[in-house]
């Protein structure tokens, strides 16, 4: 892996996170886009890169999971998609949703 800092090759190795705790505490790794959570893993020992010249620590974390989506799938979402389109029944007026082959109020067959 090349530095994205200063250009030069990376070094491989072991990343290991250590967690010093007295209770409960466990480690999780975790990825945010500004303030939104995307990625989670419990992985404590997984590959590493380490640039000598940077002084740049990263860690390849492997079988995490996705919590979040990053900004490149946020989008608003359309409030109507779920909406199923209507006709009126051309004998009694009524509105019916447009897949219905026949009028639940009297019966006119489409």
């Amino acid at each position: 892996m090349i530095c994205g800092m200063c250009g030069k090759r990376m070094k491989v190795g072991r990343f290991k996170i250590d967690t010093h705790s007295a209770g409960y505490a466990y480690s999780t790794v975790s990825w945010y886009e500004g303030s939104e959570l995307v990625f989670e893993s419990n992985v404590t020992d997984t590959t590493g890169f380490f640039c000598q010249d940077c002084g740049i620590a990263l860690g390849a974390f492997f079988r995490g999971r996705q919590v979040g989506f990053t900004s490149d799938y946020s989008q608003d979402l359309d409030e109507r998609i779920d909406v199923i389109p209507k006709k009126l029944c051309p004998e009694c007026g009524e509105e019916i949703d447009i897949d219905y082959p026949r009028c639940p109020e009297c019966g006119h067959i489409f």
